[in-house]
């Protein structure tokens, strides 16, 4: 890559591992969260699950509104506002407030959705479905990874070590955004177009909707299984919090493999197939968990073997669907990323705060969750382009 398109790839994954990060970065932080607050496993997961919904809501808000004002400006509005919520909740006194603050970091993390607008923007048409591929693929990694840096960060700084180290990494990146984005830049040779009207259009294509959905179903399973390991290897298997990071460390590196091999399948086939592929590898983790599940051989190990199967699906289908839906609105970039992350985020807090509640069959419901949703996603693939 030249140093500028280098430069803006920078920006683009950094805008993706940043918005992650306050989700599983905190995950190793659990008991000690639920020590200072004096709450409930359970409802600090729900906490994640509160961020999510949130941090989904704003999403809808910023892709608009960065059409209209101008990429830069929303972005680095938004940045800010997550530094100051993640200031807040490291300072917070009691869960409420917490919880007060993680909105409005969540609010601010809505900058999110400004990464996909940014690759219509910045990129080329033949180059943005493999950006797109690699930046999601590291994403992916660093969210599964993520837990062993917040281990660290647990381990030397306590439970706020996460949130100074979000903030540090948020003021990076608002002083890179500052110094390579153009002012009021809704897109290179692009005019500003009416956001009822776009939501109108994205509403009424029905292959956009199907596409999207496509991706809020396999990311529905990843976060759902991600949101919930700790309650599966630290509580069940009762693993130390270094042991699950390591856990997580190994499916990190299974969802890098994953992006090599899209990567490879990407040239040689079409978007539509490597959806199927990567769906069809969902049925079968989920097909895996569940036999596992009935022979009873629960164990660290038995249950990485579905986890990897699912990190390569993911990493196979997501990049392509949403490739596919932003090629339909590539003019209209931030209000389309905006909708389609909507309903991705939207499903990823619903099915997650489901699953916490499902107690003592928590692997059965995700393992057939696997199942159902994989077998829903190749209907709906089946039917794109075919109205």
């Amino acid at each position: 890559m030249s140093g500028p398109i280098l430069s803006r790839f920078i920006l683009i994954t950094s805008i993706s591992l940043i918005s992650f990060f306050p989700i599983n970065i905190l995950l190793p932080s659990f008991p000690a969260l639920a020590t200072r607050f004096d709450t409930p496993s359970a409802d600090i997961a729900l906490s994640i699950s509160l961020f999510t919904l949130v941090f989904s809501i704003s999403q809808m808000v910023a892709g608009p509104l960065s059409d209209k004002w101008g990429r830069k400006e929303v972005l680095l509005g938004c940045i800010v506002l997550s530094i100051l919520g993640a200031m807040g909740c490291a300072l917070a006194n009691d869960y409420p407030t917490f919880l007060l603050f993680r909105s409005v970091q969540a609010v601010g993390c809505g900058f999110f959705v400004l990464g996909h607008a940014l690759v219509e923007d910045l990129f080329e048409e033949q180059h943005r479905a493999r950006v797109r591929l690699y930046y999601m693929t590291l994403s992916g990694s660093f969210v599964a990874l993520s837990p062993l840096i917040g281990s660290w960060l647990q381990t030397t700084f306590d439970w706020q070590g996460s949130f100074y180290g979000f903030a540090l990494m948020a003021l990076g990146m608002l002083i890179h955004a500052f110094c390579i984005l153009p002012s009021k830049s809704t897109g290179p040779h692009r005019a500003p177009v009416p956001i009822l009207g776009t939501l109108k259009a994205v509403a009424r294509n029905r292959d956009f909707l199907r596409y999207w959905w496509i991706a809020a179903l396999v990311f529905a399973c990843y976060f759902a299984l991600i949101s919930v390991t700790p309650m599966i290897f630290m509580d069940a298997l009762k693993l130390s919090e270094y042991q699950y990071a390591l856990v997580l460390m190994v499916y990190g590196l299974a969802y890098l493999l994953g992006g090599v091999a899209a990567s490879y399948l990407q040239k040689r086939i079409s978007l539509s197939r490597q959806i199927n592929i990567g769906l069809g590898l969902l049925l079968v983790a989920g097909a895996l968990l569940t036999a596992i599940i009935s022979l009873k051989a629960i164990t660290t190990v038995t249950l990485l073997i579905p986890m990897l199967i699912s990190a390569l699906a993911v990493t196979l289908v997501r990049p392509a669907a949403i490739s596919a839906a932003m090629l339909l609105f590539s003019s209209r970039a931030g209000t389309a990323a905006s909708a389609g992350n909507s309903i991705m985020f939207l499903t990823a807090a619903v099915s997650s705060a489901a699953l916490a509640q499902a107690g003592g069959h928590l692997l059965l419901t995700i393992a057939l969750s696997f199942i159902g949703l994989s077998l829903w996603g190749l209907v709906t693939n089946h039917r794109t382009g075919r109205d």
